[in-house]
């Protein structure tokens, strides 16, 4: 049976975004952050734990409200499940979404993303080698595989890019290869979200956004990145150092930082970044 240990840390910053504010938030460990800049300690977990990142979507007033109360709800959940592990709905996405949706009418509009990866605790005699992802958005989650010492993004985008994909894929009365997923160097109007979450009380006639929802098997020496559009869109994963049992988590964070603000945009978004090692206990 594999028992795996999760090493975690996080990093965030302001970078240059042109309305001077931060609109990522996060959820780490067991608190809710919305910083103009920081990395923080280093944590190990052996069990349950759970991780989060939500992107206030810039072309909406107050989106850094939608954003803080995705997390602020991720918390709450969390707590509920630590105090209760025997409940059956574990991070309801629709509790998340109507937190957002019935803020108060002056943040009518403000919308967010979410991307969110937890591990239940392990049940007597069940290896805990399993992780829960779900997403809304364009904030992404990547996967790296010790195998192949490679990094690959294994959500999909909720935007217009990939619902014309799935729509012509269904046309053809065909499976879409997921690599033709989250295109590069396309259209703007192409990358407009076709989900989010959303501050608007009228829940009947504003009906729950698409999400997506996986269990990923892990190893040991396997890593996930959650992280802000901030992230994925100057660096591609492809330019992302490999890891290794050995690596320094922040200083892995730190070179990506880097990265950033060298890339072409300069780092002319908030970015937050969340990695996660498993190690064999």
């Amino acid at each position: 049976m594999t028992r795996l240990s999760t090493t975690i840390c996080a990093m965030t910053f302001q970078g240059n975004a042109s309305n001077g504010l931060q609109q990522d938030a996060f959820f780490f460990v067991d608190d809710y952050y919305q910083e103009a800049l920081g990395i923080t300690p280093v944590h190990r977990y052996d069990d349950a734990f759970c991780v989060a990142v939500s992107d206030g979507v810039s072309q909406s007033d107050f989106s850094q409200v939608a954003s803080l109360k995705a997390m602020k709800t991720v918390k709450q959940l969390w707590q509920t499940y630590l105090d209760n592990p025997n409940q059956s709905a574990v991070m309801d996405i629709s509790k998340i979404y109507e937190k957002v949706a019935t803020l108060p009418k002056r943040y009518y509009g403000a919308s967010a993303t979410l991307a969110l990866v937890y591990r239940t605790f392990a049940k007597d005699n069940q290896s805990n080698s399993s992780v829960v992802i779900k997403h809304i958005g364009d904030s992404r989650v990547y996967y790296f595989s010790a195998n192949t010492k490679t990094w690959r993004c294994i959500t999909r985008d909720h935007n217009l890019l990939n619902q014309l994909i799935d729509e012509k894929a269904g046309n053809e009365n065909r499976q879409v290869d997921f690599s033709k997923y989250n295109q590069e160097g396309m259209a703007s109007p192409l990358y407009a979200l076709t989900d989010c979450l959303i501050a608007d009380s009228d829940l009947e006639n504003n009906p729950m956004p698409a999400y997506d929802s996986q269990t990923l098997a892990v190893s040991s020496g396997d890593c996930l990145v959650v992280c802000t559009d901030g992230v994925h869109d100057l660096v591609p994963c492809e330019e992302w150092q490999s890891i290794d049992k050995h690596t320094d988590l922040q200083a892995w964070l730190k070179q990506l930082r880097k990265q950033i603000y060298a890339s072409e945009g300069r780092a002319y978004d908030n970015a937050t970044a969340i990695l996660v090692r498993f190690d064999e206990r």
